[in-house]
């Protein structure tokens, strides 16, 4: 496979160009995995003014990049340059016509042959049986399955009602023994105010002198002289049944009273 490329190119001298007297173009090129690389070499003399019998060298370097048709053989690849041509544009440049002829050998195409596909018998009441036996298979799976959650859920059922009447028993014995507990406590309370009046009854009567006496139940705001005043007592006599160095609410003080009063 034969293909033509043409190039067309401006090169630009250094100087006035009046005449080329000898012009030549080489190639080099490097064939890649899907282009071809290279380079185009533009070499000769020219003269710059027509009368000068002095020749001034030229070179010139064009690079070129061709893809390669995937039909072609990579291996087999070559270029080589089938035309070339000049024309002076100006009096520093010229124009290069070139053309590439790449060519190949193209790769066969290699058919594959279908294979006759035979045809093949089907035993329909063969299938037709497979199709009823898969389905009952399928009913057993679900019916097993059934019984598996129905247990599942009995058995979840039955621990939960086990577990509310464990819970529901601790409760109580929690609720029985905080009852137990508080009883105690007021039992306790009870005792050891029946012994503080007890004792204050004891003191008051073991005093001769008088016969009946007060409990006073300290108030918030009142003093040991505004007591003695409430009661027509006195500081030292208070002092005999009770600590008066401190008072607080409530405290409680013996307030004796005598027979007269």
């Amino acid at each position: 496979m034969k293909s033509v490329i043409p190039f067309s190119k401006e090169l630009d001298f250094s100087g006035k160009l009046s005449e080329i007297t000898s012009i030549s173009l080489e190639r080099e090129f490097e064939v890649l995995q899907d282009v071809i690389e290279g380079n185009l070499f533009v070499t000769g003399d020219y003269k710059s003014h027509e009368i000068s019998a002095n020749v001034i060298p030229f070179s010139f370097k064009i690079p070129f990049s061709i893809e390669i048709p995937n039909e072609l053989d990579h291996e087999s690849v070559s270029l080589e340059i089938s035309d070339f041509a000049y024309d002076i544009v100006d009096e520093s440049k010229i124009k290069v016509n070139i053309e590439l002829e790449l060519d190949g050998t193209i790769l066969e195409v290699v058919e594959e042959e279908e294979e006759a596909i035979e045809p093949v018998e089907v035993d329909t009441e063969a299938i037709l049986k497979m199709m009823e036996e898969r389905k009952e298979e399928e009913k057993e799976e679900e019916t097993v399955e059934e019984i598996i959650t129905e247990e599942i859920v009995e058995e979840n059922v039955s621990n939960l009602e086990e577990n509310t009447s464990i819970l529901n028993e601790e409760t109580l014995i929690e609720d029985n023994i905080l009852e137990e507990e508080h009883e105690k406590v007021e039992d306790k309370e009870l005792e050891e105010r029946t012994e503080s009046e007890e004792v204050i009854i004891d003191a008051v009567t073991n005093e001769e002198e008088y016969a009946t006496y007060h409990i006073h139940i300290v108030k918030e705001g009142e003093s040991i002289e505004t007591i003695c005043t409430m009661y027509n007592s006195n500081l030292n006599l208070l002092s005999e049944y009770n600590d008066v160095s401190q008072i607080a609410s409530l405290d409680k003080l013996i307030i004796p009273c005598s027979d007269e009063s």
